[in-house]
């Protein structure tokens, strides 16, 4: 019966893990983005790129929990997200990037984990000056991110902004 019991508690924490991506993509508010570049006459297959989301993420995820994750699987990923559903770069980005800050700071991962993180790219934190959809290639992506490092030192610091505010919306009084 322990076995057991262990063993469905086990299937809900990595079903919970996936549950937080399909929260993540609704959060992001990537979906309206996707309708918007197929309105735009991209033709892009929504299904599709949520399973190909879930199991990118899944894989980075093993990376996080095995401790070798790297910035350039990050990266690896991302591109491949967005060369096999046609969304562009800046909408491949946000969930997997979104997903992995929350996964690593709730797991409390190191210094050296967080610092392979990329900050995710929305209007707060590329200043307003672009839409995440418009970010079309790898090149822009890696300039802000780059951006990102040189003024902060770690780029998953440019979102404390972002997490400030959301803050300051929800929380009024605190």
């Amino acid at each position: 019966m322990r076995d057991m019991v262990n063993k469905e508690v086990e299937k809900m924490k990595e079903n919970f893990k996936d549950i937080l991506v399909a929260s993540f993509y609704k959060e992001t508010q990537v979906n309206r983005s996707i309708h918007s570049s197929i309105r735009d006459g991209k033709i892009i297959d929504v299904n599709k790129y949520k399973n190909f989301l879930l199991n990118s993420i899944r894989r980075l995820r093993k990376l996080v929990d095995d401790f070798s994750i790297k910035n350039s699987d990050i990266r690896r990923e991302i591109k491949e997200l967005a060369e096999k559903t046609g969304v562009s770069i800046g909408q491949s980005q946000k969930v997997i990037n979104v997903y992995l800050k929350v996964y690593c700071l709730l797991k409390d991962s190191s210094l050296e984990i967080i610092k392979e993180l990329d900050c995710p790219l929305d209007s707060t934190t590329m200043e307003k000056k672009q839409k995440m959809k418009n970010v079309l290639t790898m090149e822009d992506y890696i300039n802000w991110q780059n951006k990102f490092e040189r003024d902060f030192g770690i780029r998953l610091l440019r979102d404390n902004e972002y997490d400030s505010n959301r803050m300051d919306i929800s929380f009024k009084n605190r």
